[in-house]
């Protein structure tokens, strides 16, 4: 039988091309990585953010004394800040932090936070103090009765 003659269907071979398949299953790959990231950033803004419910410990420890220079903060459920007892805005309390500060420049701050605030708001606050300067500061607990020693 001549060349010419030869039916070019029986000399092909099926192939596979594999190219298409690898990229497809790349993309999926680089999408379930981004999502999956996504995820557990999106967890940790909801924790970061005071979403998720903790039973934070109380503390055994007690002060017998408010030692000399140590300022005492308190900042209730809704976030409204006293000092000594008083209630005080923001501008009034750097105010007495900065003369405190030149009296005694160790001062130590002691901040009592309502245990429904949120984290964020006591966080605002030690912020506030470092900017002014305060390095010594200090969350205070309340004992549980009957806890162990």
């Amino acid at each position: 039988m001549d060349d010419w003659m030869q039916d070019p269907v029986d000399d092909a071979r099926p192939e596979l091309n594999l190219t298409s398949l690898v990229d497809v299953v790349f993309a999926l790959l680089v999408v379930f990585m981004v999502s999956s990231a996504a995820m557990v950033e999106e967890g940790r803004t909801d924790a970061a953010s005071g979403q998720i419910e903790l039973a934070l410990p109380t503390g055994d420890s007690r002060v017998n004394a408010k030692p000399p220079g140590e300022l005492v903060l308190q900042v209730d459920a809704d976030g409204s800040l006293f000092s000594a007892g008083k209630p005080t805005d923001a501008k009034t309390l750097a105010s007495e932090v900065v003369k405190q500060l030149v009296k005694t420049p160790n001062l130590q701050v002691r901040i009592e936070a309502h245990s429904k605030l949120s984290y964020q708001r006591v966080m605002d606050v030690i912020a506030k103090l470092q900017a002014l300067g305060v390095r010594n500061v200090g969350l205070a607990t309340r004992t549980s009765e009957g806890a162990a020693k």
